[in-house]
């Protein structure tokens, strides 16, 4: 009795479907709405892909304002990497994309004519999940320092013998300023040379004093040129610094770009090894 007292509660609950959940199953129904279902994939957050160009170099992106276009074309940014991090610090977003870009451009991207851009997701997107950074490369103009459009990717061109490398130069020099940069072929004549980096730890850019500068690329310039650090050296060498900008500054940048410079007088090859036999005391200290 109890059971058909089960089925005549089925056929009067259910109704029509009384028919197909009370009687026999056909065409393989067994009568479980749910089971069959299944279960929707979890929403997946928005990641934007390496190896593609943008017409602008812009510190963070939405799913919106995402709009790559071919390396081909004309851009201004190229992404090199994406990379997993796991919090919103431009401290971490740096250091992760400093090490991708120079493995992408075959040296130390701070010794290149380019620019490192990390790129993050906004504040919704990583509330949402999110958790990648962006490394965009742009290449710079020595003269003046604006961003360059160009087409074809940047891989490879901070390189020895790199088309991007720093390397010998013809400044234009105004009193303490330099106003332009004129990369030339070392071979030909030239007044300034790159020789290397110096890093501080000042936390801000108005701490970093002209002193400190000097110290920093006198000791680069020893290494590069094989003449010794000592209180001789600024009557053998002059030097020209590059601060990065603020912006880069914020970014965690904080390496001075270091020239070597004979006070105008003209080079000729590389001076890199020179040594004091080249490199003579013949300037007057101030």
């Amino acid at each position: 009795m109890r059971r058909w007292a089960v089925g005549a509660l089925c056929f009067l609950v259910l109704g029509v479907l009384a028919l197909g959940g009370c009687g026999e199953r056909s065409g393989g129904l067994d009568g479980d709405l749910t089971d069959d279902w299944r279960p929707m994939a979890a929403a997946t957050p928005f990641r934007p892909q390496a190896g593609v160009c943008h017409a602008d170099l812009v510190p963070s992106v939405t799913v919106d304002g995402y709009a790559p276009v071919p390396c081909a074309e004309s851009h201004l940014a190229e992404t090199v990497a994406v990379a997993t991090v796991s919090r919103q610090s431009a401290a971490q977003a740096f250091a992760t994309c400093s090490a991708a870009a120079s493995a992408f451009l075959g040296g130390d991207w701070r010794t290149g004519w380019v620019v490192l851009q990390p790129v993050s997701p906004s504040k919704a997107a990583w509330a949402g999940g999110a958790r990648w950074v962006r490394c965009d490369v742009a290449e710079t103009s020595p003269v003046d320092g604006a961003l360059v459009h160009r087409t074809g990717s940047l891989k490879g061109s901070v390189r020895a013998g790199g088309r991007l490398r720093m390397g010998c130069a013809n400044p234009t020099v105004r009193g303490d300023t330099v106003t332009q940069m004129h990369p030339v072929a070392c071979p030909s004549g030239h007044t300034a040379e790159f020789a290397g980096l110096f890093t501080t730890t000042r936390a801000r850019s108005d701490d970093l004093s002209s002193a400190e500068v000097a110290k920093g690329c006198d000791r680069a310039i020893a290494r590069f040129a094989g003449i010794a650090d000592d209180a001789s050296l600024p009557s053998r060498v002059g030097w020209l610094g590059f601060p990065p900008d603020d912006a880069a500054w914020q970014m965690g940048d904080r390496s001075i770009r270091c020239f070597l410079w004979l006070n105008g007088e003209k080079m000729t090859g590389s001076y890199r090894g020179a040594g004091p036999g080249k490199l003579k005391i013949h300037y007057v200290s101030g």
